[in-house]
């Protein structure tokens, strides 16, 4: 199926559903939308990075810190977690530990965001229409790459809510 033709919710200001929607109207209107992003981490405490394929048509080529997707229409947050999960990295009945729900107020990606840490479970198998690279980087590494990369504006804004940034 085409992306842009899967069903989506749009959502208020308080995470209440106002309809469903086409992905493609919800991204080229710019509306409020939930998404998942889930933080993965390998058996060193390293981060998951990734940097997003040229055909993406949201901030394609910049770089993510999570594994991330709206949720579709009839889908839970968590439900949305683990198809992500698998479907962009391959990671399969990993453990998602939930650490908040906020909203992101954005021109081009307002949301609200559900974020999850989990641990890679197996081999990181990218989804090759999702992602053009990856790696696993420490905390001050990924620091100096948000220094020196563009990152998506959405993942940074949880980024550093989940350290306690503001």
């Amino acid at each position: 199926m085409n992306p842009d033709e899967e069903l989506v919710y749009e959502v208020d200001e308080n995470d209440k559903i106002v309809r469903v929607v086409r992905r493609g109207e919800l991204t080229d209107n710019n509306l409020r939308h939930r998404c998942v992003y889930i933080l993965f981490r390998d058996r060193f405490g390293r981060i998951l990075v990734h940097r997003r394929a040229e055909t993406k048509r949201v901030f394609p080529k910049y770089y993510d810190m999570f594994v991330a997707g709206m949720v579709a229409a009839g889908e839970t947050y968590d439900q949305a977690a683990r198809r992500e999960s698998a479907e962009e990295v391959g990671q399969r009945n990993v453990v998602l530990r939930p650490r908040g729900k906020w909203r992101f107020d954005h021109d081009v990606v307002p949301q609200w965001g559900m974020i999850y840490t989990a641990t890679v479970s197996g081999p990181v198998v990218p989804q090759p229409a999702e992602v053009e690279w990856f790696g696993f980087r420490t905390e001050d590494e990924l620091a100096e790459s948000i220094e020196q990369n563009d990152y998506c504006p959405d993942s940074l804004y949880f980024y550093r809510r989940l350290r306690g940034e503001r």
